[in-house]
Order: C-alpha cells, then structure tokens, then sequence
C-alpha cells in the first residue's frame, strides 16, 4: 500500500477505517480481545498501526460500527469514493498492488 499511498497522496485522501476485530480470540490471535470501550478500541488500533507500521490516517468506528454496518459489515473491504461522495470502486478484500490503475481511472475523469 505503501507505494500506492505515496504515488497517488497529492491527490487522494487515504483512510484506514480500524473497527471489530475480526479474529479477536481465534487461533494466531488468541491473545486479542474485543474491545468492549471506544477506549480499548483505539488503544488496540493505536498498537495495531504501530505494529503494522501504518502510516495512514486511521478513524476508529463507533462500538457500534456504524460505518462498518453501512458498506456492508466485510472486515477488510476497501472502496474508492469519488467527489460526492459516490462509490467509484469496491473490493471485498482489500488488495492495494491493485488499486493504481483504479485511481488512475478515477483520477482521469474528475481532473
């Protein structure tokens, strides 16, 4: 994501949406808890990004994941939404070596 992020950040607001964990207490992570506050929540989003070296900007959902719930409740999605607010793209698993020529159509028709 890394080299997506940095090609494209002059022109493209990226968001990392931290919400539920998805595997809180299964197998690898049997050490993770669901986060039953805001305040644990942004505090395992805050050790996760740090782990993950994410240097994006990061907005946590609510306990009741509100965002989440409305573009349909996938733990790991990612969308593209253009000037208006309009979904441009979506994939339900994201795989960032595949957005750039995404951003680039979508960039061509709003410039």
């Amino acid at each position: 994501m890394e080299e997506v992020r940095e090609r494209f950040e002059d022109r493209v607001l990226f968001i990392v949406l931290y919400q539920r964990e998805a595997h809180a207490g299964e197998s690898r992570f049997v050490d993770i808890e669901q986060p039953e506050t805001m305040e644990a929540r942004a505090a395992l989003a805050s050790k996760s990004c740090e782990e993950l070296n994410i240097a994006t900007l990061v907005v946590i959902d609510d306990m009741e994941n509100t965002v989440r719930k409305a573009y349909g409740e996938l733990p790991n999605s990612a969308y593209m939404i253009q000037k208006g607010g309009g979904i441009f793209y979506k994939e339900a698993w994201a795989r960032p070596d595949e957005w750039g020529p995404q951003l680039e159509k979508l960039l061509d028709g709003q410039e």
